[in-house]
C-alpha cells in the first residue's frame, strides 16, 4: 500500500507539472510566432535598408573627400602667404637698420624736439598750460 501512494503522489505531481507547464508552452509557442513574423519583416526590409545604409556611406566618404580637398588647398595658401611674409619681414628687417642711419632720419629726428619746444614755447606764451 505505501508502493500505491507514492506512485499515486508521482502521478499526481507529473499531471500537476504537465498542467502547469501547459500555459507556459502556449505563451512560448506564441512567442515564437511573434518573433517569427518580426524576423520575416527584418528579413524583407533589410536590403533596403542596407542599401540606405551604402548611400549614407558613399555621401559621407565622398563628403570627406572633398572637405579633405579643401583642406589642403587652404594648407598650401596658407603656407605660400606665410613664406611671402617671411621674406617680407626679413627684407624689412634688413632695410630698416638702414634706415636709421640716412639723412633724412637724422634730421627728422633731430627737428622734432626743436617743434616739441616750439609748441611748447607758444602755449605758455598764450597762457594754455597743461593742467
Amino acid at each position: 500500500m505505501n508502493l500505491e501512494t507514492g506512485l499515486i503522489i508521482i502521478g499526481i505531481a507529473i499531471l500537476l507539472l504537465v498542467l502547469f507547464c501547459i500555459p507556459v508552452l502556449l505563451k512560448l509557442r506564441q512567442a515564437v510566432s511573434d518573433i517569427n513574423i518580426t524576423l520575416q519583416t527584418l528579413n524583407e526590409r533589410l536590403p533596403l535598408i542596407l542599401k540606405n545604409m551604402e548611400e549614407i556611406s558613399t555621401n559621407i566618404n565622398q563628403s570627406t573627400t572633398a572637405l579633405n580637398t579643401q583642406v589642403q588647398s587652404y594648407a598650401l595658401t596658407s603656407s605660400r602667404i606665410n613664406l611671402m611674409m617671411n621674406e617680407a619681414v626679413s627684407k624689412i628687417e634688413m632695410v630698416a637698420p638702414l634706415a636709421l642711419y640716412s639723412p633724412l632720419v637724422r634730421k627728422i629726428s633731430s627737428v622734432i624736439p626743436v617743434l616739441k619746444g616750439v609748441s611748447a614755447f607758444f602755449s605758455v606764451l598764450s597762457g594754455k598750460e597743461k593742467a
